[in-house]
């Protein structure tokens, strides 16, 4: 009879939702490979576990539907076979059947806590890295992006299906997928008829039961299932010789026609022209193709993951691709180097700065590129940038200390984003004014020029130290850099740090003197740079010394 319980409790009896969920696993986004938090005095409890195993097996596999794999088997040991001669052999998973675990749970060791490890060959095969703060494995893409592949909470994994499915075509292995639940009924009276909730199955692929005890003083529902999914061919594993190679390659613009048309062709590297005849109708493979300088701004604001150096940006690891952004107003790149050295989705987010050609590449990057030539870079941010590093350098190679410290943590990569801004908008042009602050002010190392001057005034800036060390060791442009930095400092200080005031307006345009805000910016940097040579100058071995006596 079933009229005795309700809808609700017919359905958990009968484990219809397991039923449900067990035959839905393995095909949804995420398969999960390991539950084993499973308490069975909770309301409701599960265990799941998997294997990888050889497709001759299935039958074996499906003759009860019991659990062929315990959690906690699959680490190595040896087997001792007796026969004509006494033979011992090494197991690398503990058994000669041929099943491998996806992940391998250590025993508790007394003092130590058990451990959930992930098969390594697994990780190994997809580049696989772990977050140690979360314990995930992520997949980092070509274009530098990460990808989850494996999730661990507690004694909980989960793995993309799609990498399983990948993982299973390479080794040609089955997935096998355990799961065992316990559903507790405390409420339940133990006179009903619970032996019509009792039954087994087989199919082609899973087996299983449902089963429904007494033993306690209430029915707990006991549904334990297991099944295999079988690998697709091993072309489907889409690494190394079977990875796809169905990319899409962007047509960028490289001319304008006589009545200023745009002119577009294909980056695909095998269908660019050279210098030694291949392609010869086509655009030769070093083509320059323009952008507005705006799409470095993504790059700049990552310091993190991507690098923008003069002449190229990179991408921890993953790709670098050679650059003019000594132009001036845009970047230039070779046709054939959009197509050759970056990913899919990078070239995508180029193709939207395309623009038509506006002269020529800059000098300074045909004489790297084509003469071979060692070029100073033209633009003042570059300039000083050198300027920068090679007075730290000195600094520290004549007096022991650098003239300025070392940026904090939170600030590592700041001289990399020093640039002159993309656009004039006001956040670049208030971010570049922070950074150059930062750079020649804020960053000044106090303790090194204080041991040189000694104490001074109570309450004494930065600043202050410094005006007495060029009075000290007898600079005659203290006054010219020290009047610069406090321009830079009310620059900061008035337009980026603070709320603005009513005067805002005038006092911007009285700075600004008819310029644009990158020629203000790019003036600041010039001014910079002679300033950071002059006292490049003054670290001279001689004069490094008489600081030093001082």
């Amino acid at each position: 009879m079933t009229d005795v319980f309700s809808t609700s409790e017919l359905q958990a009896l009968r484990g219809e939702k397991l039923m449900d969920d067990f035959m839905r696993a393995g095909t949804e986004p995420w398969t999960v490979v390991y539950a084993g938090e499973g308490v069975a005095t909770r309301p409701v409890s599960t265990v799941a576990y998997s294997v990888l195993a050889p497709p001759a097996l299935r039958a074996e596999f499906l003759d009860e539907e019991g659990w062929d794999v315990l959690i906690g088997w699959g680490r190595p040991g040896i087997i001792t076979s007796f026969g004509e001669t006494r033979q011992t052999s090494y197991l690398k998973f503990g058994n000669d059947d041929g099943w491998e675990p996806l992940v391998i749970v250590t025993d508790r060791a007394g003092t130590r806590e058990a451990e959930v490890i992930l098969n390594q060959e697994f990780r190994l095969v997809f580049d696989l890295f772990e977050d140690k703060a979360s314990g995930n494995f992520v997949s980092v893409e070509k274009d530098g992006t990460e990808t989850v592949v494996v999730e661990v909470s507690g004694r909980n994994v989960r793995i993309r299906t799609s990498f399983l499915a990948r993982f299973r075509a390479l080794k040609q292995l089955d997935l096998w997928l355990y799961t065992e639940t316990i559903t507790h009924f405390p409420a339940l009276s133990q006179d009903g008829n619970f032996e019509q909730f009792n039954t087994k199955w087989k199919n082609a692929d899973s087996a299983g039961l449902n089963h429904v005890s007494l033993r306690l003083d209430y029915p707990a529902a006991l549904f334990r299932a297991k099944k295999y999914l079988g690998p697709a061919p091993i072309e489907h594993c889409n690494l190394w010789q079977y990875e796809a190679r169905d990319e899409t390659y962007e047509d960028f613009i490289i001319g304008e026609d006589e009545v200023g048309r745009t002119i577009k062709f294909t980056c695909e590297i095998d269908k660019l022209g050279d210098y030694f005849g291949k392609n010869p109708d086509a655009p030769n493979y070093l083509t320059p193709v323009f952008f507005r300088s705006e799409v470095l701004q993504k790059y700049y604001n990552n310091p993190e993951l991507y690098t923008v150096t003069e002449g190229s940006v990179s991408c921890k690891g993953r790709w670098h691709l050679r650059l003019d952004n000594d132009h001036g107003d845009h970047v230039a790149v070779f046709l054939g180097d959009l197509g050759g050295d970056l990913p899919e989705s990078e070239r995508q987010y180029w193709r939207a700065f395309n623009v038509a050609p506006s002269g020529e590449m800059s000098g300074t990057y045909v004489r790297r590129s084509f003469l071979g030539q060692w070029a100073d870079a033209e633009q003042p941010d570059h300039q000083l940038k050198r300027a920068y590093k090679d007075l730290q350098s000195r600094w520290l190679q004549v007096h022991g200390w650098q003239l300025h410290r070392n940026p904090h943590k939170i600030d590592e990569g700041i001289l990399d984003r020093l640039h002159v801004p993309l656009n004039e908008t006001q956040t670049e042009f208030e971010d570049q004014l922070m950074i150059l602050a930062k750079l020649l002010v804020d960053f000044l190392n106090d303790k090194g020029i204080g041991k040189v001057v000694g104490k001074g005034p109570e309450n004494e800036r930065s600043l202050g130290k410094l005006q007495r060390f060029f009075e000290k060791v007898g600079y005659d442009q203290g006054d010219e850099d020290l009047s610069l930095l406090r321009e830079i400092q009310e620059l900061r200080s008035r337009v980026a740090a603070h709320t603005k005031g009513s005067d805002y307006d005038k006092f911007i345009a009285s700075k600004l003197a008819g310029m644009s805000k990158k020629e203000l910016v790019r003036d600041l940097h010039r001014r910079s740079t002679l300033m950071l040579r002059r006292w490049f100058e003054l670290a001279t071995v001689d004069g490094g010394k008489e600081v030093a006596e001082i």
